[in-house]
């Protein structure tokens, strides 16, 4: 209980009555002082029972889906049981899972239909949201005190992984690849018109073409090509190094998420493998919609590990598992990789069967602060430390390259769409 504006005049009232009845010396002037008192504890106690009545219940609503980092409007739908319109003031208390100012928010709260609160909050965890009890104060009628409750939201919210946007998968359909062949197989395309080589069989010769050039004319036809995509995340303690606005676990499975939708896009095959310091969920390559529902449930349910990472299991893993040529994305920490390392000796490990590609999260830029001006004498310091830095990383990712990975260090905004370009460009090459 805090008390108001009214309250406290009692208060000064009773005091000031009391003090004037000193000086006055008046015997009947004596007790006036307890009546502001006895009209205070009167009051304070039928506000008590009024509040005690309005049983103030409270719902949080979330959007659904409310995808991983993802910007939303929460909802505080408040309730009472009283006739009457009440002031309330809450003080929203998020979950981890959930980021946003928790600045008071008042509103008048009428009887029977309630009143809303809109929150903006971003989603920064996945899994579901366990609400905690929100501190709120209700106004007594009488203006008397503030009455603390504990407010039980029963509304419950889940955090799912990103999507690809309609768009955007419909630029992945669209970029699907192919490649040409002079054989014709089931469901074969005829991708161009092209000269008559030596050698060409009859039944690549366009009849009808020859007949209008009066030479003759080959048909070159596009074969699809359906190919394998591992995407291999590290949930050790490293995952849960914060990256902008999400961990690094959370770009990774936004990351793997949104590329299972690109990869299927096109035809293609997503598979998916968890590790920390063991193989903790193993998805063989699937196509279509149920490979991609398979991965983003799976990715729905991990957790960051408190235990140091070993790729060479997760290496172990796609060997076993998968047995045709794939393209196996590590997504990683590379701060510590050497030519020694387990990362190093993973990525030799997966060759010459499959092509890794090792993708990497850099929050800071220590070239920037190596290169820059000095301001204070600390500068100088701190330009050192990020040349070491610099160095050693830069020598990590040449020992990984030296085995003949693909390697990329990204910043967060960058990430996604530089796995989706790298994906692209080596499937183009016909690397995969």
């Amino acid at each position: 209980m805090n008390l108001r504006q009214t309250g406290l005049v009692l208060i000064l009232l009773s005091a000031l009555l009391g003090i004037a009845a000193q000086w006055a010396g008046v015997a009947a002037m004596s007790n006036l002082w307890a009546l502001p008192l006895a009209l205070l504890l009167l009051g304070l106690g039928y506000e008590r029972w009024v509040c005690a009545r309005a049983v103030l219940q409270l719902r949080i609503d979330s959007p659904e889906p409310w995808h991983l980092a993802d910007a939303g409007e929460l909802l505080w739908r408040l309730h009472h049981a009283l006739p009457r319109t009440l002031t309330i003031v809450v003080a929203p208390r998020l979950p981890a899972a959930v980021a946003s100012t928790s600045e008071l928010r008042t509103v008048n709260v009428p009887a029977g239909q309630g009143a809303t609160i809109d929150v903006h909050a971003m989603s920064r965890r996945l899994g579901a949201i366990d609400w905690p009890a929100q501190p709120a104060r209700i106004a007594g009628p009488l203006g008397l005190a503030w009455w603390s409750v504990l407010l039980r939201g029963n509304g419950r919210g889940t955090v799912v992984p990103a999507m690809l946007e309609l768009k955007e998968v419909a630029v992945g359909a669209a970029l699907s690849g192919t490649r040409l062949s002079r054989a014709i197989g089931p469901g074969a395309q005829v991708e161009q018109l092209r000269d008559y080589r030596p050698g060409d069989p009859l039944r690549v010769i366009d009849w009808r073409a020859t007949a209008r050039r009066r030479k003759f004319v080959s048909r070159d036809f596009a074969e699809d090509q359906h190919l394998d995509v591992i995407a291999a995340l590290d949930v050790g303690r490293s995952s849960k190094i914060q990256c902008g606005e999400l961990d690094r676990l959370g770009h990774y499975v936004n990351a793997a998420a949104r590329l299972a939708q690109y990869v299927v896009a096109q035809d293609d095959r997503i598979g998916l493998v968890i590790f920390g310091d063991q193989p903790l969920a193993v998805i063989p390559p699937a196509r279509g919609h149920a490979g991609v529902m398979r991965v983003r449930n799976l990715l729905g349910e991990i957790q960051s590990q408190n235990t140091d990472s070993n790729v060479i299991h997760a290496a172990s893993q796609v060997l076993k598992r998968v047995p045709q040529r794939s393209l196996v994305i590590l997504m990683t920490d590379i701060d510590d990789a050497s030519s020694e390392g387990q990362l190093t000796a993973a990525l030799r490990l997966l060759q010459p069967r499959h092509l890794p590609f090792v993708a990497c999260l850099s929050q800071l830029n220590p070239a920037a602060i190596a290169d820059r001006a000095p301001q204070d004498w600390l500068d100088p310091w701190l330009s050192l430390a990020a040349a070491h830095a610099l160095s050693q990383r830069d020598r990590g990712i040449r020992a990984l390259r030296a085995t003949g990975a693909q390697v990329v260090l990204s910043a967060p905004a960058d990430f996604e769409r530089t796995l989706f370009d790298h994906y692209a460009k080596l499937r183009q090459q016909r690397r995969i």
